[in-house]
């Protein structure tokens, strides 16, 4: 298989064309300037994120049922189940978001920040299946992400310190005044600005990196082989998940203290 090929587009070619033509028209960039070069148009990504999101709504469908079992949910599944593993997903999002935010805040933004690394995770991890390609090995998929962290972390500060949220760029106050405002202001803003690219990147070239990797040994060795490096691949994709989840954590945690505090 090609690097932009999924088993729909192998098991249905023809319907696969038609399906990536058809949204070629209106989405698919004619333009180049700098690295910015002639790309190829697929939607095996959008597919991929899709079939992420599918996987995040079942598994919370299945959580759903655990908590509304006869134990009221309050005792951990007896067996490792589907229910169990986001049991444990979540709470770690908790503990972490609780150890930077404090427990009430992590209680607020537990829906978005477990929502984004289960998303993230089943993204990551369809990358160790034959006929699949993870949503997160491509900038789009990633940058994208990364954009809604950034604008959610500074609404989350604008809501919770007003207009004070802006002395977060303007550095330390010294004597009552400013007086770095003009050299930390501008380093504040490129810093944050940086994140998202930063995120973004970071998660790609990894996911991408293991990726490669991983269908270059299935390529010449189809059997045995592979699992030392399914397993490494299994590793990246969790580690990926909470380096991106941490860092969201951290910077919207960041946006909560107040400017005095920072």
């Amino acid at each position: 298989m090609g690097d932009h090929d999924h088993w729909l587009s192998v098991l249905l070619p023809d319907a696969w064309h038609a399906f990536e033509a058809y949204f070629a028209e209106g989405l698919a960039r004619d333009w180049t300037w700098m690295m910015f070069q002639a790309t190829h148009f697929t939607m095996t990504h959008v597919v991929s994120a899709i079939i992420g999101c599918i996987l995040v709504l079942v598994a919370t469908a299945r959580y759903r049922a655990h908590l509304a079992a006869s134990n009221g949910g309050v005792l951990p599944p007896s067996r490792f189940t589907l229910a169990a593993m986001i049991d444990g997903f979540v709470g770690a999002c908790y503990r972490y978001s609780a150890d930077v935010m404090g427990e009430e805040d992590a209680k607020r933004f537990l829906p978005f920040i477990g929502t984004l690394a289960l998303f993230i995770f089943t993204c990551n991890i369809q990358g160790l299946i034959p006929g699949f390609l993870p949503a997160t090995d491509t900038l789009k998929t990633n940058l994208a992400l990364a954009a809604i962290v950034f604008v959610v972390y500074n609404v989350v500060g604008v809501w919770r310190n007003g207009l004070s949220y802006l002395a977060h760029f303007l550095g330390p106050k010294i004597g009552g005044f400013y007086w770095m405002a003009p050299l930390m202001l501008p380093i504040e803003i490129v810093s944050h600005f940086v994140r998202p690219v930063s995120l973004a990147l970071r998660l790609m070239g990894n996911i991408l990196a293991d990726h490669k990797v991983l269908g270059v040994v299935m390529g010449l060795f189809a059997l045995v082989v592979p699992v030392p490096f399914l397993l490494l691949g299994t590793l990246v994709a969790i580690v990926q998940t909470l380096v991106f989840t941490l860092l969201t954590i951290v910077y919207i945690g960041l946006a909560l203290e107040h400017a005095e505090d920072h």
